[in-house]
């Protein structure tokens, strides 16, 4: 079942990196990506979520603590 989902990138050198990469590692097609957003949380610091439609049984790929 096609789901709206979401997913989150913090305010560190390279977010707009780290959003392409999810984007490209996933292979998340142009049409399925509803809305980029960015926020403001405490001290000034941005972060920036996706919202994106994908497939409920699917685990995206995320940065982990070493990189992608």
């Amino acid at each position: 079942m096609i789901i709206v989902k979401t997913q989150e990138f913090s305010n560190v050198l390279g977010a707009n990196q780290d959003i392409a990469n999810f984007i490209n590692k996933n292979n998340i097609k142009e049409e399925d990506i509803i809305a980029i957003n960015e926020g403001i949380v405490l001290d000034a610091k941005r972060s920036y979520t996706i919202f994106f439609y994908g497939d409920s049984e699917t685990k995206e790929i995320t940065s982990g603590f070493f990189g992608w």
